[in-house]
């Protein structure tokens, strides 16, 4: 019976040490990290400043964007002819809702399944104030655990207002700039170029980072396609990270 048992003990144990070895090896798989040409948090403003219809306006302008002819074009001239998209919603200081989850853009059916979902997911933020700061926060947390490997890493901001709530945008880009990570700014500017040069002065940061402005709703298309292509000719010159 002891024999028994005492074989019974060995055999568990052989289970264990063999499970532990092929749980290791698999997290270590798991871990390796898809190289792209770029990593990208697209931040976007969903505030109460953000009508149904400019919230529309905004969701169509980034998916006709991803799957333009020009973008894909982009994405495959990189060296790895790939990049790595979220997609985030936000308001207020704790409030932001991740869209698309970290998704491989790698040719026009990715792009095609990425605005799908964009096009296809409710709005669940209607209200709040608008965090700059904690967007920018929001988004150098996404970056974590993501499983891509960029030569560059990315948050682009886009919104239509002033921060009016948390931490102040000059504060919270402190760490992106500690980590190397570029912010850029989309500014829905209808305050006469007082918005874009306050993206300018107080919200981007980091290597390459620029601003640019569309000068309503109706205009956001263009300027999301200008920024996008800009951002993955950058990428594209950048040296591996």
């Amino acid at each position: 019976m002891r024999r028994e048992a005492a074989m019974v003990r060995l055999v568990v144990a052989f289970c264990i040490l063999v499970a532990g070895v092929f749980g290791a090896l698999g997290a270590a798989g798991g871990l390796r990290a898809q190289a792209v040409d770029l990593e990208l948090v697209l931040s976007v403003d969903s505030s109460g400043s953000i009508d149904s219809d400019e919230f529309a306006l905004q969701r169509e302008g980034y998916a006709r964007a991803l799957i333009h002819p020009e973008v894909l074009k982009a994405i495959a001239s990189g060296p790895n002819k790939a990049i790595a998209i979220a997609f985030v919603e936000w308001s207020g200081p704790g409030i932001a809702t991740r869209v698309i989850e970290w998704t491989r853009i790698a040719g026009k059916e990715d792009a095609e399944a990425a605005a799908g979902l964009l096009l296809a997911a409710p709005r669940t933020i209607f209200g709040g104030g608008t965090s700059l700061g904690a967007a920018i926060e929001d988004g150098i947390a996404a970056f974590e655990g993501n499983r891509f490997q960029g030569r560059r890493q990315v948050i682009d901001i886009s919104g239509d207002g002033f921060n009016n709530r948390g931490i102040a945008p000059e504060h919270a880009r402190k760490e992106a700039i500690r980590r190397g990570i570029t912010i850029n700014g989309l500014a829905v500017d209808e305050f006469g170029g007082a918005l874009e040069a306050y993206f300018r002065a107080a919200v981007i940061a980091g290597p390459d980072a620029f601003a640019i402005s569309a000068t309503g709703f109706e205009d956001f298309h263009r300027a999301v396609l200008r920024k996008l292509l800009r951002e993955i000719f950058i990428s594209q010159a950048a040296a591996p990270s």
